[in-house]
């Protein structure tokens, strides 16, 4: 269920998007972009687990804001951190934060290097990444900003089995274990992404 407050600021979000002239999504995909990747979105916000207040959530490669800025105002109980490489998508992300009266953090810098900055690794609960890279990547790049249980949500295309198979070494290697595919059907949430799901487990002496 979305509220009026919550839609009010999702409608000026997307139309944010649309205007900006920093080609933060195709032109295709501004054609749906309420359907596609704002609605997407906010599934993947209720997918999530119940949080307590200030449970600390990193979206990386946050883009033009999906699924971050969404999930910050689906779930505002959560703290939300956003991270993007590219200046200007780092301005218009600090810009909506601002005018939604979000109280999101966003960060400018690669998640790579990032992750061995010790104010950032191994510091968040939750961590999301929507089409970002292929998961022998993507697990580098996510899963040393989880906490010990810890838990990644990977928003993923239809080579996700392929990808897992190519990162089974890289999973063990860091620590991560699988504990959800898109073949686990989620009944509260059947709107729910393709989304692969890898928890934290303390890595071995």
């Amino acid at each position: 269920m979305i509220s009026a407050e919550q839609q009010q600021r999702l409608q000026r979000f997307a139309d944010a998007v649309r205007a900006s002239p920093h080609n933060l999504v195709s032109p295709g995909a501004r054609e749906v972009l309420w359907e596609r990747h704002v609605l997407e979105s906010v599934a993947l916000s209720r997918l999530l687990p119940a949080a307590e207040p200030g449970t600390r959530l990193l979206d990386v490669g946050s883009g033009g804001g999906f699924p971050g800025i969404v999930i910050a105002v689906m779930r505002p109980e959560l703290a939300v951190t956003l991270l993007e490489s590219r200046q200007k998508k780092v301005d218009f992300l600090r810009g909506t934060a601002d005018d939604l009266a979000l109280s999101t953090v966003v960060l400018h810098g690669r998640a790579e290097q990032l992750a061995r900055d010790d104010d950032h690794r191994g510091r968040y609960d939750l961590v999301t990444a929507r089409a970002v890279a292929p998961m022998t990547r993507l697990i580098p790049w996510t899963l040393p900003f989880l906490v010990t249980g810890g838990l990644l949500y990977a928003v993923k295309g239809q080579r996700w089995r392929e990808e897992l198979e190519e990162a089974a070494v890289t999973l063990r290697r860091y620590g991560g274990r699988v504990v959800l595919t898109p073949d686990d059907p989620v009944p509260a949430v059947p709107d729910a992404p393709r989304t692969v799901i890898v928890t934290q487990d303390p890595l071995p002496a």
